[in-house]
């Protein structure tokens, strides 16, 4: 199989925003604005990236109403937060002022891509299963909910919906979910999008985590290497990621091969 490497850049940012698109419109129900495309899980409203703004067409006149109207949707569903996600193309500066102004932060991500075969190998002690075919959807939820709630926005209610949207996209099709058991414990969770249509041989390593008890003993190294695995198999020749700019797990994903193909913002606003 041909590997990732000679494709020019906007080639790799279309089939990787593809990818994307696919991924947060499974089971949701998207709006197509002028300003941009909503997509919405009503029975999620406290979820980020279930209820997400994608390909934004902001600009500075008018920049209270075009908000008003992506508001709307989300708004209506019990959503008090708006995320705007800009992997297809940045925004004008002056709207990204704007946004400021209005009590927006802004999130530098970066798409990282593996040219060829992933330079770790997977640890011995550590199995990687998918639900529910190979281990039970509740150890799967008992991971997310473990490594969740170290994390600043953690309540149980929260922590069930997040599982529950990604649940709802494996069950759509969109999302393969697998558990790491160490010890026959459940130790991490991680995801896997196999894309179709315009993104047909892409695949997406999505939602990485490790519990705290467990890090250090390479739980998400070999979730990394076992979907790569699985994503070859499935002839996907572009495998990436998405990790945070400042944080420090972008730097794990380098060691093992990948490498950043772009970087993107995320603009949030909280709920007030």
């Amino acid at each position: 199989m041909q590997r990732f490497g000679h494709e020019m850049p906007a080639a790799v940012v279309r089939r990787i925003v593809a990818c994307e698109d696919a991924i947060a419109e499974a089971a949701a129900e998207v709006f197509p604005l002028a300003a941009g495309r909503v997509c919405r899980q009503r029975r999620f409203p406290h979820v980020f990236d279930a209820n997400v703004i994608r390909h934004p067409r902001l600009e500075p006149v008018g920049l209270d109403r075009d908000l008003a109207a992506l508001e709307w949707p989300l708004r209506a569903s019990g959503s008090r937060h708006l995320q705007i996600s800009c992997d297809g193309a940045p925004l004008d500066e002056r709207v990204a002022l704007g946004l400021r102004e209005r009590g927006f932060t802004r999130d530098r991500l970066v798409a990282m891509v593996l040219p060829g075969d992933i330079s770790r190998s997977a640890a011995p002690d550590v199995d990687v299963r998918r639900i529910p075919d190979e281990a039970p959807t509740s150890s799967y939820e008992q991971a997310m909910d473990l490594l969740s709630r170290e994390e600043p926005w953690y309540s149980p209610l929260v922590s069930r919906e997040i599982i529950g949207s990604l649940v709802s996209k494996a069950e759509a099709g969109a999302l393969q979910l697998f558990v790491a058991l160490r010890e026959g414990q459940p130790v991490g969770a991680v995801g896997l999008a196999i894309g179709g249509g315009a993104a047909t041989g892409v695949a997406a390593i999505v939602t990485v985590g490790t519990i705290p008890e467990a890090r250090g003993n390479r739980v998400a190294q070999t979730m990394v290497v076992r979907l790569v695995e699985r994503a070859r198999a499935a002839q996907s020749d572009l495998v990436y990621l998405v990790a945070r700019a400042a944080d420090t797990p972008k730097d794990m994903y380098r060691k093992f091969g990948f490498a950043v193909a772009f970087g993107f913002d995320v603009w949030l606003r909280p709920p007030l």
